[in-house]
């Protein structure tokens, strides 16, 4: 048993209240107390409590050396305890620190790929729409893409001028899209495999297609041919 606790087991077997210890080794009840709880952290200067154990000690008439040695044991237990407790959260700190160091560098990370990312896409769609404003009309077989499905298309809708246009629109490749409706402002949209279209017009509709391959189009459930190969880019006007 440790020093405190020896000490107020002593003094209630012989029956002595801790005030009559406390007036006779001139302390107040409260120091008794926490030398009797074996409270280090509050209790005063190694010497001075040496000196209030012998003092209780002798008192009582327990084995003053005993005690003394008793407390020193308990002491050193708690100082190493403490010493511990203090590594182990100066540690805690250090691993705390250093994950919150790699965290904030993967966060970096992947900000910085993101926008990579989306500055390469950006990159993309402005060299699509630089060579759609080339506006390259490519001729197969001698004659227009765009000749070709007024051809096409002519016959199928002479016969119902007034009739309205539905155009889908099915992407099978990348490919950047500029629709312009009944001479409206153009639409541009960038279109990537098994994307799909649904467009309304009453009178006309022109398309530049950057990518001649890259997608299929059905003018009121009419096939409309795009004569050119992958990369080509086509304008077509619809009927």
């Amino acid at each position: 048993m440790a020093f405190g606790r020896y000490l107020k087991s002593m003094r209630m077997q012989m029956g002595i209240p801790i005030e009559t210890v406390a007036d006779a080794i001139r302390i107040s009840v409260h120091q008794l107390a926490l030398i009797e709880a074996e409270e280090h952290q509050q209790l005063p200067d190694v010497v001075y409590v040496k000196g209030l154990l012998r003092a209780y000690a002798k008192y009582i008439g327990v084995d003053a050396d005993d005690i003394v040695d008793r407390y020193a044991i308990n002491r050193s237990a708690y100082k190493k305890i403490k010493t511990t407790e203090a590594g182990f959260f100066n540690y805690n700190k250090k691993v705390l620190f250093r994950m919150c160091l790699l965290t904030g560098l993967l966060l970096i990370i992947i900000v910085l790929s993101v926008y990579m990312i989306y500055d390469f896409q950006e990159n993309l769609l402005h060299k699509a729409v630089e060579n759609h404003t080339e506006k390259i009309d490519y001729k197969v077989s001698d004659y227009k893409v765009s000749e070709a499905v007024e051809e096409l298309t002519t016959d199928a809708f002479s016969a119902h001028p007034n009739d309205k246009l539905f155009l889908q629109i099915d992407a099978v490749e990348d490919t950047l899209l500029t629709i312009i409706i009944d001479n409206s402002d153009p639409l541009e949209y960038f279109l990537h495999p098994m994307d799909h279209m649904e467009l309304e017009a009453s009178a006309k509709i022109n398309l530049i297609v950057g990518n001649a391959a890259g997608v299929k189009i059905l003018l009121n459930e009419n096939s409309i041919p795009i004569l050119g190969k992958s990369g080509d880019v086509v304008t077509i006007e619809l009927p």
